[in-house]
């Protein structure tokens, strides 16, 4: 997958329309400078005001999400683009005393069983996604992605992107080939049917639990953890991750689920755990 947007990494520098500010700094200056009369401290206090609240929120926010990256706290989704949107409404301002209206644009996807969106160009800085860049970005359903976010108190918690990575429409990982993918199929089978002998011969004991080590007469906790029909319907189009182990890793909710072959080279459940 090819790396479409990264937050973390956009430069820090001024905001281009906070060069507005130069204007009550022109005027302070020419009357305190050029004309040799006295200028009120007026001009210069709203051109050092605007010049600080513009850049300040742009560089909070980019300073925030640099931090969350280096820390690790960013959630990552990874799964294929089920559905998509893109709307375009017109409203009447009705803060003007002209006739106008305020167009807004809002988009988003759902992938991994997660729904993220957005309003074009509406983000506190650059480090976090609104679509606003030329060309913008299309999500065709099928289109396989991986989304780093958060979810953020400062806009009503809503889920903002801070990188994503995005594949071509229908195309699924390279370890989702067709071995992979018909045991995901035949596990997904499995759990919607209530079929235990089969999940059973689909997992490789002992698993992990949480950490916890789980023989075959223990296999009724493993599918109560997984019968969440959520779940079942991420499995399905959810893009899966190689590990440096050969493993094969599918989050899907918070959920964790980690592949691995067994000696005879069948791919089968060896852990389960919250997070990814």
């Amino acid at each position: 997958m090819n790396l479409v947007f990264d937050g973390p990494g956009q430069p820090i520098g001024l905001v281009p329309h906070s060069l507005i500010a130069l204007l009550p700094l022109g005027v302070w200056a020419y009357r305190r400078f050029v004309s040799k009369r006295g200028s009120s401290l007026v001009w210069l206090l709203a051109a050092v005001g605007s010049l600080l609240l513009l850049n300040g929120i742009v560089l909070w926010d980019q300073l925030r999400v640099r931090r969350m990256d280096e820390e690790g706290t960013l959630q990552v989704t990874r799964g294929t683009v089920t559905q998509s949107w893109h709307i375009v409404s017109r409203e009447r301002d009705w803060t003007r005393s002209t006739l106008s209206y305020t167009t807004t644009v809002s988009e988003g996807f759902d992938a991994g069983g997660v729904r993220f969106r957005w309003n074009v160009g509406d983000s506190f800085s650059p480090a976090t996604f609104s679509n606003a860049g030329e060309p913008p970005l299309s999500f065709p359903q099928g289109t396989a992605v991986e989304v780093s976010w958060f979810v953020d108190p400062a806009s009503q918690d809503e889920r903002r992107i801070v990188r994503l990575r995005m594949g071509l429409p229908g195309e699924r990982a390279t370890s989702a080939d067709a071995e992979f993918a018909a045991v995901i199929a035949g596990f997904v089978a499995a759990l919607e049917s209530g079929n235990g002998a089969r999940l059973s011969e689909l997992m490789h004991f002992p698993v992990s639990l949480g950490g916890h080590l789980l023989g075959p007469e223990q296999a009724e906790s493993l599918w109560a953890a997984l019968s969440m029909p959520a779940l079942h319907t991420c499995l399905q189009t959810a893009v899966a991750d190689d590990v440096s182990d050969g493993s094969r890793r599918i989050v899907c909710h918070g959920v964790t689920l980690v592949f691995a072959r067994t000696a005879a080279g069948a791919w089968r459940l060896r852990e389960l755990h919250q997070g990814s």
